[in-house]
């Protein structure tokens, strides 16, 4: 395949556990977080990233107003009242925040063999699934045993936690060439010729338009819309020469390691676009209309391939975060 080879083991992670998942980037920046699938309104997120004095925080976060006070685990308070957690309500919603360690790891041991967390109302959180995730996380950045760790804490030293990895440099790379006067409907006529086949079998009719851009003087990405769906449009993505010789088909990587994960590449590019002033190519698939889940990507032609530079993911539908404020997995600086 035309795309860069990723490593056979990526750094980055999404988990699973029922009501709970982890999701972890390429720095092992990690976020977990619990809501109930069917029933919208509530969360709970654990933040941290990476190394022995890497930033944390926990939140319970609500779209009804509720009290600290009004937290409870299994019926029992839960004890967020103190001047280690912060409470915040305004007309978007309420939560309550910790930043402490200390505060934090008491919480999760409340909660790890708990059923449900309730905030007054008909606000909850379940919480099956939620030991393993936290298992996870902490097995993710090194800390089992350790001073830092929240589930499972031991007397190994802070400083045994591993150093985040670093964060990877991929440079933008502005596309000068263009396709002369003509040439673009030339060779969308060319690419969708040839692959007729594949188009018989896979697609449908779809009002979206073809694309096709210049990536240097041999070569163009050709974009064919294949599938249109309620609310958004995937393509299927060629590199073609500008000369003879016959396209190839574009499946794109998107490398990570989980419970549950797919095989980890964009066959469908859902709602895609190039953008040569830096050379990116990206798409975002929503999992439903609202985007409380769903899935992005960007990769950056480098001059042979195209190179992932950012991906988010959200495989579980729910929570309160805005559309398409799904978990980061991969990130870079350009």
């Amino acid at each position: 395949m035309p795309a860069l080879a990723q490593s056979a083991e990526p750094i980055q992670s999404y988990d699973s556990y029922r009501s709970w998942f982890v999701a972890c980037d390429n720095t092992l920046s990690c976020l977990v977080k619990g809501f109930d699938g069917d029933r919208g309104g509530s969360e709970m997120r654990i933040e941290r990233d990476a190394g022995p004095a890497g930033p944390l925080a926990a939140t319970i976060s609500a779209t009804d107003k509720f009290a600290p006070a009004d937290v409870r685990i299994d019926g029992a308070p839960a004890g967020l009242t103190g001047p280690a957690w912060s409470y915040s309500s305004t007309q978007d919603g309420t939560s309550v925040t910790s930043t402490d360690l200390t505060a934090i790891r008491a919480l999760v041991q409340k909660l790890r063999n708990a059923k449900t967390i309730t905030l007054g109302g008909d606000a909850s959180i379940p919480l099956d699934g939620f030991s393993a995730a936290m298992l996870r996380l902490d097995d993710r950045q090194g800390r089992n045993g350790g001073m830092t760790a929240l589930i499972k804490p031991g007397a190994l030293p802070a400083a045994r936690v591993p150093a985040a990895p670093p964060l990877p440099r991929i440079p933008a790379h502005p596309i000068q060439a263009r396709l002369k006067p003509g040439e673009d409907t030339r060779l969308i006529e060319r690419v969708r010729a040839e692959q007729k086949a594949l188009f018989d079998k896979e697609c449908s009719e779809s009002p979206q338009q073809p694309e096709a851009h210049a990536l240097d003087d041999a070569r163009a990405l050709v974009l064919l819309p294949c599938i249109m769906g309620a609310y958004q449009g995937s393509s299927f993505a060629f590199l073609a020469p500008l000369g003879s010789g016959k396209a190839e088909r574009l499946i794109l990587p998107l490398p990570y390691r989980g419970n549950d994960s797919d095989p980890a590449t964009a066959a469908y590019l859902t709602e895609a676009g190039l953008d040569p002033k830096t050379g990116t190519l990206s798409m975002g698939a929503r999992g439903r209309a609202m985007a409380d889940c769903g899935m992005s990507a960007s990769w950056i032609w480098n001059g042979r391939a195209f190179q992932l530079s950012a991906m988010t993911l959200q495989q579980s539908c729910g929570g309160l975060g805005d559309p398409g404020d799904w978990p980061t997995l991969f990130r870079s600086r350009q």
